[in-house]
């Protein structure tokens, strides 16, 4: 009795399993079902299977044994295809390559003897070509339902072999003229491609692309003219691009580029007699403006179009340093010009747009960065090449390239309005120092004030570009304004008196009107400022009194020139609490005296040697006499006497 008991006990518990079980049986089939039909979407859906169910004994189940609740669904890492292995590799993929290249050599070796023996014509051969083409298309086409990648296999191997056909009807045989043979492997690249498009496959697409790029090449009779080739490839970029679309396919991103890469590279390499550099910089903005812009949105748009704007600067260079003939320097600054214009209403049009991944691929490109390609470096193309056309002579058209990038600054967001703003920068410099550089002193004074000018342009068109380019381009002229000075003739003037000091004093005036348009910017921008004016001051103070007059009365002023810099600097330093400031007078006291002592040696007037002595001397006991009087924030511990 005690058994049966035990055993009544346990059937319950072993029912509840067996439930259980069923139900992990039946989520996971669900589960596999599921991933196989994301996977394979044309799949029909596999036979229902018979699922065997044991029926529990006619009694009650007791309470402490209850059927398990749902558990979670599972995740998509639990059912994420393992990592192939070398062996699977060469399995799937080595075998079925040397199977194809097997069965091509087999068909080859065919062909070969057949034209030997007189078996085979030259139609028939291409007859055969293309009917083991469409057959090898028709078997990818059946297989693609079980085994995708096979399948697609076999469909590239079928564009291949059209390709190989055309080559062979056109260039090679002479069966049929080459423009049509490329006309017919395109249309083949071109519906393999649209294809893939409805199959959403982008290996697919990729090889339909491939195939469409590389048809002009492989029909090629070396006779094909740049108009030709431009018009093919205008076609092909702008179908495939209005293809993609909006779709996320990273690697047709990087293919499409290529491509036109490709496009551009060949075209550019052409003769200029057949006006190879004007196509090859008006192709990537057509493909630009009628492939992208109209049919692709958010992530895409902004990669696929900086890739055209670059392939286009690129080109631009090319003809800014090899005008056409017809054309003239001239000529090709105007094409540029309008090259440049259209960049900026792609850029325009694109407005809003997330910037998407460089160039269409691996990981997010930060705003920043697209922003300065976008604004800054593609303009930078386009800037270089006027200057390579116009050389000297390029000023006015600089000028008008400033205004334009301004109003183009003005209308764009944060990113790209920075990036702009340095483009416009760049060019109103060169145009200022074009316009100027044949008077050293009005190019200082004009870039000096010029550089100030666009920092007021800044309350305008809010950009910190304003002000960092504005500090380079006040040192530069700062730096061209010293070695002016320096380079006068020594101790034939005063000081102060000369086309060159003015030209400095002008710079200065020019920092100056910086670091009092800073004082509403951060902390590091009126540092930057302060430190530009003070620095650039002093040199000229130094270079001013360097030669000036007489040995004897230059180095007399210079004594005095340290000392009171010394004493001005440390008192500047305890007015304003900064240790770095007491520190920097306390370091020019010391070059005073050195100053001083070697005068000495050098001045052969006593006089000017005591005078020199006592000045330094009276500056210094001024400096001893300062750092003795008490500070509380500079020396809180104690007070010295």
């Amino acid at each position: 009795m005690l058994k049966d008991m035990s055993e009544d006990a346990g059937r319950p518990s072993l029912e509840a399993r067996v439930a259980a079980l069923e139900w992990e049986v039946r989520q996971l089939r669900a589960e596999m079902i599921r991933v196989g039909r994301e996977r394979n979407p044309s799949a029909s859906a596999p036979a229902p299977i018979v699922e065997a169910r044991l029926e529990p004994a006619p009694r009650s189940r007791p309470s402490a044994a209850p059927i398990p609740e749902a558990a979670p669904p599972l995740s998509p890492a639990a059912v994420a295809t393992p990592r192939l292995d070398l062996e699977t590799l060469v399995g799937r993929y080595g075998m079925l390559g040397l199977a194809t290249l097997l069965a091509l050599a087999a068909i080859g070796t065919f062909v070969s003897w057949a034209i030997a023996h007189g078996l085979l014509g030259p139609t028939v051969r291409v007859a055969i070509g293309l009917v083991a083409s469409v057959a090898i298309a028709i078997g990818g086409v059946k297989l693609r339902p079980r085994s995708r990648s096979f399948g697609d296999c076999l469909l590239a191997l079928a564009l291949a072999a059209v390709h190989v056909c055309a080559w062979a009807a056109g260039p090679s045989l002479g069966l049929v003229p080459a423009p049509l043979a490329l006309a017919f492997s395109a249309a083949a690249s071109v519906a393999l491609g649209a294809f893939a498009l409805v199959e959403a496959d982008e290996p697919l697409w990729c090889v339909g692309f491939g195939g469409a790029t590389v048809a002009p090449f492989v029909t090629s009779t070396g006779q094909g003219t740049a108009p030709m080739l431009a018009a093919y490839a205008a076609a092909v970029l702008v179908a495939a691009g209005s293809g993609l679309g909006s779709r996320l396919w990273s690697i047709a991103g990087w293919i499409f580029a290529a491509g036109a890469a490709l496009f551009v590279v060949v075209l550019l390499g052409m003769p200029a007699s057949q006006n190879a550099p004007l196509l090859a910089l008006g192709l990537p903005l057509v493909a630009a403006g009628f492939g992208v812009l109209p049919f692709a949105r958010g992530e895409v748009l902004r990669p696929r179009l900086r890739a055209m704007g670059l392939l286009a600067g690129i080109a631009a260079l090319r003809l800014g340093f090899a005008p056409l003939p017809w054309m003239g320097r001239v000529g090709a600054a105007i094409a540029i010009g309008i090259a440049g214009c259209a960049w900026l209403l792609l850029l325009e049009l694109s407005e809003g747009e997330p910037a998407g991944r460089p160039p269409d691929g691996t990981g997010d490109a930060p705003e920043g960065r697209a922003a300065w390609m976008e604004g800054a470096v593609v303009p930078g193309l386009f800037l270089g090449a006027l200057g390579a056309a116009l050389d000297l002579d390029a000023a006015p058209a600089f000028g008008v390239a400033s205004v334009i990038l301004l109003a183009s600054a003005k209308r764009r967001s944060e990113g790209v309005r920075d990036a702009l703003a340095a483009s416009t920068w760049a060019a109103a410099m060169v145009a200022t120092w074009l316009t100027t550089r044949t008077v050293p002193t009005l190019a200082v004074t004009s870039l000096a004030w010029a550089s100030v000018f666009l920092v007021w342009l800044g309350l305008w068109i809010p950009s910190p570009s304003w002000s960092w380019t504005s500090r380079i381009s006040l040192a530069i002229a700062g730096l061209w304004g010293l070695s002016l000075v320096s380079s006068r003739p020594p101790y034939a003037a005063l000081p102060l008196t000369t086309l060159e000091s003015a030209a400095s004093f002008a710079v200065a005036l020019a920092w100056a009107a910086a670091l009092h348009a800073a004082r509403t910017d951060g902390e590091i921008s009126r540092m930057c400022a302060g430190i530009g004016l003070g620095a650039f001051a002093f040199l000229w103070g130094h270079l001013e009194l360097e030669q000036a007059i007489s040995p004897s009365a230059s180095s007399l002023l210079l004594i005095g020139y340290y000392a009171v810099s010394s004493v001005g600097f440390v008192g500047l330093g305890r007015a304003r609490r900064s240790p770095h400031l007491r520190r920097l007078g306390l370091a020019l006291g010391l070059i005073a005296a050195f100053l001083a002592l070697r005068g000495a040696w050098q001045l052969p007037d006593a006089g000017t040697r005591i005078a020199a002595y006592l000045v330094v001397s009276v500056f210094l006991l001024g400096i001893a006499w300062w750092y003795r009087q008490p500070d509380e924030e500079a020396f809180p511990a104690q007070t010295l006497h």
